[in-house]
């Protein structure tokens, strides 16, 4: 697969809305996706071969997807939205992630962490966080 641009990696916020109307969290520097989970060990003896060499038996447990970004959000109304949903105790909105020459990831996520930032002389004022799949996340491949 060739290089992709970066920019066009995105990550998108629902409106709520039923049907839900993404829009993109623009000024972000960084983004970035994490297919995660863990595994249940059942691992069992042999009993026919009592003794013999044991290897580990693995299967799956839990899935979760997770992504985060930081950078300078540039369109209020987004922002304020994943401040109030972290606010009312849920935290818990639809997104969607592009991922270019890849697919798209889209369900609900809830906000883990989410900071402001600025520093003296240091530019804009930056956001960053970290958000975690609540459920079931579809994946749509690139056509």
């Amino acid at each position: 697969m060739a290089k992709q641009n970066p920019d066009l990696m995105l990550i998108k916020i629902g409106d709520g809305a039923d049907p839900v109307v993404y829009s993109t969290l623009c000024g972000l520097n960084s983004r970035n996706l994490t297919l995660d989970g863990d595994t249940i060990d059942v691992t069992t003896i042999d009993c026919a071969g009592a003794g013999g060499k044991l290897f580990q038996e693995m299967i799956a447990g839990t899935s979760k997807v997770s992504f985060s970004g930081s950078g300078f959000f540039e369109n209020k109304a987004q922002s304020v939205r994943m401040i109030n949903s972290k606010l009312s105790g849920t935290g818990i909105d639809d997104y969607q992630v592009i991922v270019p020459g890849l697919g798209e990831f889209e369900g609900q996520f809830i906000i883990e962490n989410m900071g402001v930032a600025g520093e003296i002389n240091g530019g804009a004022v930056t956001m960053e966080f970290g958000l975690a799949s609540t459920g079931t996340v579809t994946f749509t491949a690139e056509a």
